[in-house]
């Protein structure tokens, strides 16, 4: 107790700063709908995930506000001040929200076609444009209550705020919840690098139809890119506590570098997936098991086979001008025969020694 009396002093500012200030407001459809549109309202924050939604999802959100079904509240931060001068900024940002306020935008914009109606049948395969007159009325004056957080707030508290509210909902994916925390030029540039052609053709992903991806939608393609550059260098013997607080230790360090080492990064990544998609083919981290004399192919991609070929490549090999003496596509085929080896990509892998066994493996073929 007379500790806290101490702090007593420190407690009351703490709590003064880290108070979030808000303003209850609800903006009918028709409203929310032209701030998006005039970009008053941006729906893709840097620390949002990707739209998950998809259109049967989103068909029922439509569904409970035609049927005036309560929808939860929408939580807005208010980014720029309404009396500044920034015509080019968006003024608000959402925090909570964002895949029901994309599925109101994309129906009421004619993008979305409802399917998968319960109660409104008749109105399965209709577009916005489609409906009755009423039901447009309807939709227009519908209103949501939104909770706007005030502009003048710590940036740091929007983000706990994030997190917070992230633990009473759907949840999110871990590199999902790391974008929204460890924001930087790192975050940046692996997101971009995901995108990068020869990444996801190794990582098995639809190059005409990307978006539609399990993977790129809950982005685990960027965790893999994370991955890659958290274990690199020999970083991955320093793998101690849960790998998930390994990967996100890595990303705020990673965020501290200036913006040439950035850009060094950068290279080496691409250099590496190019180098192995020339070198392994298009399904270089594919998972086989060796049975009855034959290779059995159990999956086209498997992280644990992208540590163990990625990093030992990255590690031991002149990126510029790589060498490949024992190691080729056939060699590191064979070692799928040996069961200490398969036991490196199967069940946990994810644990310390798993994760260097496998790694040291391949390391072993490039001497």
């Amino acid at each position: 107790m007379n500790t806290l009396k101490k702090n007593l002093v420190e407690l009351q500012q703490l709590a003064k700063e880290r108070t979030v200030k808000t303003q209850s407001i609800e903006y009918d459809l028709e409203t929310l709908v032209k701030k998006v549109n005039r970009k008053t309202i941006k729906l893709d924050p840097e620390y949002q995930r990707n739209h998950r939604w998809n259109a049967e999802t989103s068909s029922k959100l439509i569904e409970s506000l035609i049927l005036n079904i309560p929808v939860p509240l929408v939580y807005l931060s208010q980014d720029v001040d309404v009396d500044d001068e920034a015509d080019d900024l968006a003024r608000y940002s959402v925090i909570d929200g964002q895949q029901r306020l994309t599925a109101i935008f994309n129906f009421m914009t004619n993008e979305l076609v409802l399917e998968g109606m319960e109660v409104l049948k008749p109105l399965n395969g209709s577009r916005y444009k489609d409906l009755p007159p009423f039901l447009i009325r309807r939709l227009e004056e519908r209103t949501i209550k939104c909770l706007r957080i005030d502009s003048t707030l710590d940036p740091q508290v929007k983000y706990d705020i994030f997190e917070r509210l992230n633990s009473g909902s759907v949840k999110l994916e871990a590199q999902e919840l790391r974008n929204a925390i460890y924001r930087g030029p790192f975050n940046k540039l692996i997101k971009d690098l995901a995108k990068h052609e020869d990444f996801r053709v190794l990582n098995q992903i639809n190059m005409d139809n990307p978006d539609e991806s399990k993977k790129v939608q809950k982005m685990e393609d960027v965790e893999l890119v994370l991955r890659f550059f958290a274990l690199q260098n020999n970083n991955y013997k320093n793998l101690k506590k849960g790998f998930k607080l390994f990967l996100s230790e890595s990303m705020e360090e990673f965020n501290k570098l200036s913006e040439d080492e950035i850009q060094g990064l950068r290279d080496k990544f691409l250099k590496t997936m190019k180098v192995i998609r020339e070198n392994f083919g298009d399904q270089a981290f594919a998972k086989y098991r060796f049975e009855n004399e034959e290779f059995i192919k159990m999956s086209k991609f498997n992280a644990a086979v992208f540590d163990a070929l990625a990093i030992a490549i990255v590690d031991s090999l002149d990126l510029d001008s790589p060498v490949f003496s024992k190691l080729n596509k056939v060699s590191f085929q064979e070692l799928f025969k040996k069961e200490k080896f398969f036991d490196t990509v199967s069940g946990s892998v994810n644990d310390r020694e798993k994760v260097s066994t496998r790694i040291d493996t391949v390391k072993e073929l490039l001497k």
